[in-house]
C-alpha cells in the first residue's frame, strides 16, 4: 500500500478513537488472528486493496495515477447464545462511522471523494467465541505524481567561450576566454 493511503487509514482510526472512545475495547489496524472475549467489542480499521492505474498517457509525462483504495472496518462484539443485546448497540455505532469520518472536513479532503460504501452483517465462531461482525467497506479515490528528481533544473545556465578555439591558437591570435552565468528564471 501507498504511504498516503496509510496516511488516510491513521486519519479515520484517529477520529474512531476520539468518537468512541471507551465504546469499543478494543482498536486495531492490522487483522487479528485470533480473537478472545476480553478483547471485545472491537474496532478494526484495515487497508483492504489499493489499486493504481495511469491517469491519462502512459510515458506522456511524468507518471501519475488515480488511486482507489479500499479502506475496511470491522467492527465485532461478543454473542452469548442466551443473550444477544450488544447486537444492536453495535449496528448503532457501526451506522454513525459514517457521520464520524464523512462530516469531518480534514477526513474528507484527504481524498477526491468517496466512490462507494458497501456494509454487510455476519456471526461467526473465533474459537469458543461467537463473533457478530459488522463490515463497512469504503472506496476512495486520490491522485499521486511522481515528478523526475532532476540533479540540474536550469536555473542558471553556465555558458564558457573561447576565441580562437585551443585548435587555432597557434595563428598568432590572443586567445579570448569569457564565462557567463546566465539565470533562466525571472
Amino acid at each position: 500500500m501507498s504511504h498516503y493511503a496509510s496516511q488516510v487509514q491513521l486519519k479515520a482510526m484517529e477520529l474512531a478513537k476520539i468518537y468512541f472512545g471507551p465504546r469499543f475495547k478494543t482498536y486495531r489496524l492490522t487483522p487479528m488472528l485470533q480473537v478472545q472475549p476480553g478483547d471485545l467489542p472491537i474496532l478494526g480499521v484495515y487497508l483492504l486493496r489499493e489499486r493504481r492505474l495511469q491517469d491519462g498517457h502512459a510515458n506522456h509525462t511524468e507518471p501519475h495515477f488515480k488511486h482507489t483504495m479500499t479502506l475496511g472496518f470491522s467492527g465485532g462484539v461478543h454473542v452469548e447464545t442466551d443473550k444477544q443485546t450488544d447486537l444492536p448497540a453495535l449496528e448503532e455505532m457501526m451506522s454513525e462511522l459514517d457521520d464520524v469520518l464523512l462530516s469531518d472536513p480534514h477526513f474528507v479532503n484527504l481524498t477526491e471523494g468517496v466512490i462507494e460504501m458497501d456494509r454487510v452483517a455476519q456471526f461467526a465462531k473465533v474459537g469458543e467465541t461467537t463473533l457478530y461482525e459488522i463490515r463497512v467497506e469504503m472506496s476512495l479515490e486520490f491522485s499521486s505524481r511522481f515528478p523526475p528528481r532532476v540533479p540540474d533544473d536550469l536555473k542558471v545556465v553556465h555558458v564558457t567561450t573561447q576565441f580562437p578555439d585551443k585548435e587555432h591558437v597557434d595563428s598568432g591570435t590572443p586567445q579570448i576566454e569569457r564565462v557567463y552565468d546566465i539565470e533562466t528564471t525571472p
